[in-house]
């Protein structure tokens, strides 16, 4: 009996989706034509086992061997992890995987030319901070740039300005002063007790 992929390529299509990558991010994360992500998707290719095991690797997925007597537990499992994973902000994912997928290409247009290892822990340091929407936004401003920029060394200094950028908005956010908390009652003064 020959296996369906057709269920392995719909979880690949909604996993991307809910990524918020588009075929074109994908392809600049692992490094392969958006063409080849669009043939992929359709089932339109012959898919080898270390391909699909990147992609999932960079949809932040896993690829597992269940047996089969286990397999409705193991689903049942990776179905409340997906409602309890609900919660998180789907603008804030979109925002940071299309920053990674802009750092991949960075690197593959740029490997020689520029120290990309700066990037990194700035990303994951935002990513770890509470971002408001206008932080997203600006986070989102900066990708779209990074996106654009052609290979080449011209391109030096706008991945420079970029970066001063991510590190500007990290700097921010991570030093700004909370606000002081509000008491939850407050005492009236003692003359209320005279009367």
């Amino acid at each position: 009996m020959a296996y369906s992929t057709e269920s392995i390529f719909h979880t690949l299509r909604s996993a991307r989706n809910q990524s918020g990558l588009s075929q074109r991010d994908l392809s600049a994360r692992v490094g392969v034509p958006q063409s080849h992500i669009s043939k992929i998707e359709s089932g339109g290719t012959d898919l080898r086992l270390s391909s699909l095991v990147e992609l999932a690797r960079a949809l932040d997925h896993e690829l597992v061997l269940v047996p089969r007597k286990a397999l409705a537990a193991v689903e049942a499992i990776v179905s409340n992890a997906h409602a309890t994973q609900g919660g998180e902000d789907p603008r804030r994912s979109a925002a940071f995987n299309r920053a990674q997928a802009a750092l991949a290409k960075l690197r593959r247009d740029h490997a020689n030319a520029f120290d990309f290892t700066r990037l990194d822990p700035i990303l994951g340091e935002l990513a770890s901070l509470r971002l408001s929407n206008a932080d997203l936004d600006t986070l989102r401003a900066v990708t779209d740039r990074l996106m654009k920029l052609p290979a080449g060394p011209g391109a030096l200094p706008a991945i420079e300005r970029a970066s001063k950028a991510l590190t500007s908005l990290r700097d921010r956010i991570a030093h700004a002063t909370p606000e002081a908390p509000r008491p939850a009652y407050t005492l009236d003064d003692d003359e209320d007790e005279d009367a």
